[in-house]
């Protein structure tokens, strides 16, 4: 059987190392490579002799991949779907994939009548406590949700590099919400099936080299009344992370730290989960231990389990797409609701239209 053929697009993109690891185990075949920034030449050696292109639009018609993996500025990337889409050709992007909903929401009608299967990296998705914490909320484990906690703490901006796009407010819009806080602003209303419905945002802008925010404090209410926070921050020494989710409700509670203090997907990973209900009166706090594998590429095992749902989407309807369009545009309402919030002081509704 004939491998699809990628087209990689965006290789200046903190990520694109670790998509081109996954994509070498695969069932695919990297057909083309392209980066737009002129002043990028790519020095990995495992694209030597792959075709290079400056121009999306030329690796598109010229090359004619079945896939198009895309890491690009949020400011780019929707021009880049839609030249895909128009093309008839499947699309994996990188998150959060525009600056806002709107200029996502913009390419409803071509991408509804196109045969093409896009998918947005939200691969927290594809890790295996949070699909059992799925199935948990489904199952009614938590009862009436009350509270969730959220936080996505990360190293100083000193210890990265800052004069890259992604720290540029005309290229990415935002800064530590919409590139680290967004994976929880996805995965936890996916968890729990209960969207975020209104915010009240407060940012801060204290590294005077970037024109993006490195911290922020944010507060949510659920479509189901429950109620909830995310602190996101640059705040940690190099390398340093600390991650947390907790969901509590009147029959049950869980807390995770996805991530560790330092990320990796080697070692193992802990939920502890606890429950008023009499199933679990012989023991109420229970721990469900992850033993990782140690697979490299962008989020490791799990990342390359949804990465490979998104394959066998492509061709069989009867398999979802791991995380889609739609998924995409409510992320970028909630985004958008975020730091109109910060900017207007007040609680923001989230969008529907």
């Amino acid at each position: 059987m004939t491998k699809p053929t990628v087209g990689y697009i965006g290789l200046d993109h903190h990520h694109a190392n670790a998509y081109l690891d996954s994509l070498q185990q695969l069932p695919v075949s990297l057909s083309s490579i392209c980066e737009p920034n002129p002043e990028y030449e790519p020095s990995r050696t495992s694209l030597d002799g792959l075709p290079f292109y400056r121009d999306p639009e030329s690796l598109l018609t010229e090359n004619d991949p079945d896939i198009v993996w895309i890491s690009l500025s949020n400011k780019a990337t929707p021009d880049i779907i839609e030249q895909a889409v128009t093309h008839g050709v499947d699309v994996y992007a990188e998150k959060p994939s525009a600056k806002t909903a709107p200029e996502l929401e913009s390419l409803r009608d071509v991408v509804e009548n196109s045969d093409a299967t896009l998918s947005f990296s939200y691969t927290w998705r594809g890790h295996p406590a949070a699909q059992e914490l799925k199935e948990r909320a489904k199952q009614d484990f938590f009862g009436d949700v009350r509270t969730v906690e959220m936080r996505f703490l990360a190293s100083q901006l000193q210890a990265r590099e800052t004069s890259h796009y992604l720290y540029e407010s005309d290229a990415s819009r935002g800064g530590i919400v919409q590139w680290l806080g967004v994976h929880w602003i996805d995965l936890l209303p996916w968890i729990m099936g209960d969207p975020i419905t209104e915010v009240n945002a407060t940012t801060t802008a204290k590294t005077e080299s970037v024109s993006v925010e490195d911290g922020a404090v944010i507060q949510l209410k659920f479509e189901s009344g429950a109620l909830g926070s995310l602190q996101c921050g640059y705040y940690l020494r190099e390398n340093r992370y600390d991650t947390y989710l907790s969901i509590t409700g009147t029959e049950g509670r869980m807390s995770w730290d996805p991530m560790g203090d330092y990320f990796g997907f080697e070692d193992e990973n802990t939920v502890e989960i606890e429950s008023v209900s009499d199933a679990y009166s012989s023991a109420p706090r229970r721990y469900l231990t992850y033993d990782y594998d140690a697979v490299p590429g962008y989020g490791g095992g799990f990342g390359l389990a949804f990465m490979r749902q998104f394959l066998r989407a492509r061709k069989n309807p009867a398999v979802e797409v791991p995380a889609g369009f739609d998924d995409a545009v409510y992320v970028l309402r909630v985004l958008d609701a975020i730091y109109e919030s910060a900017n207007r002081n007040e609680w923001v509704g989230v969008s529907d239209d």
